[in-house]
């Protein structure tokens, strides 16, 4: 039987919310939809299956001032939380202290309700255009440092966008990312990057929340990660387009001029997982080899899901 996993997004309307629950979902043509995305009513209610094993129910809670009172004067919507969500319009730096007066009344409910876990922030509209204004980067910095003020939760702070769904996916898979103990499966992929000086190796469930991510150490980090993400961006939207078009797909190996990638599938029972690597130029016999090494992967990831 699965178990259910409550997941509340909150936030002021227009924090954009929505628009990265359904960026999350669709992965790509989903710029029609949320173009003219009208402000949530009340809290609409979706959920998605993580694994076979878990049922993921997200609490999209609307912004609006008067949904906002709602809550706060009915704390009961916030019982059973278990993992909480809260999205800050960083290009908006007019509403910004009305985003902390309203985290710091919802902090004081789930301190009530003794919530345990962690609480996610993400500074969010972190798009390509603003992450090099001085502006918005000093504001996540002011907000960061005002949030932690509250020694009270622990945080965690993400930088997302929905022109980035690398981020997105990163953001939402860290609370679900606790919930399985992949240790052992992170060991041999810690192997494998090893044995082939990778620079990343990620691996995905079907809907493409990344579960395990590893990379090499570099000393430009700033072009490094930005290729990544782009890379992640690109994996994400083709693990979706062969699941919407039912492509009967087992593994790809692709080469270019200064690296070569391995996408892999696996199906363990009804769980669909993909694996990809990047490593520098690799020759035959050393993708015969990572070949080989990812067959015998399956194996790895067995142990871990078969029941």
């Amino acid at each position: 039987m699965q178990k259910d996993i409550k997941i509340i997004i909150s936030g002021l309307d227009y924090a954009g919310k929505t628009s990265s629950l359904i960026a999350l979902r669709e992965k790509y043509n989903f710029e029609e939809k949320v173009k003219n995305i009208k402000p949530t009513i009340k809290i609409e209610y979706n959920s998605f299956n993580f694994l076979n094993e878990y049922e993921i129910n997200l609490w999209d809670m609307g912004g609006q001032e008067k949904y906002r009172n709602i809550y706060i004067d009915k704390p009961e919507y916030f019982t059973d939380t278990n993992y909480f969500y809260y999205y800050i319009d960083i290009q908006d730096g007019q509403r910004t202290q009305d985003s902390l007066t309203y985290l710091n009344q919802l902090l004081e409910i789930l301190k009530n309700i003794k919530y345990s876990n962690e609480v996610i922030i993400c500074f969010h509209k972190y798009d390509p255009k603003v992450r090099k204004n001085k502006e918005v980067l000093d504001r996540v910095r002011n907000l960061k440092k005002q949030i932690q003020e509250n020694n009270y939760f622990k945080f965690k702070f993400y930088r997302t966008s929905i022109f980035d769904i690398s981020s997105l996916s990163k953001a939402i898979s860290y609370s679900l990312n606790t919930l399985i103990d992949l240790s052992m499966l992170r060991l041999t992929m810690e192997g494998l990057i090893r044995k082939f000086n990778g620079n990343y190796i990620i691996l995905y469930t079907n809907a493409g929340i990344i579960l395990i991510d590893l990379y090499k150490e570099v000393l430009d980090s700033i072009q490094y990660n930005e290729k990544v993400r782009q890379n992640i961006n690109k994996d994400l939207v083709l693990i979706q387009k062969l699941q919407d078009s039912n492509v009967n797909f087992t593994d790809r190996v692709d080469y270019n001029e200064d690296e070569t990638e391995f996408l892999k599938k696996y199906e363990i029972g009804s769980k669909v997982l993909f694996l990809k690597v990047n490593t520098p130029p690799l020759n035959d016999e050393e993708i015969d080899l990572m070949k080989s090494n990812l067959t015998t992967f399956q194996k790895d990831i067995e142990k871990i899901f078969e029941n």
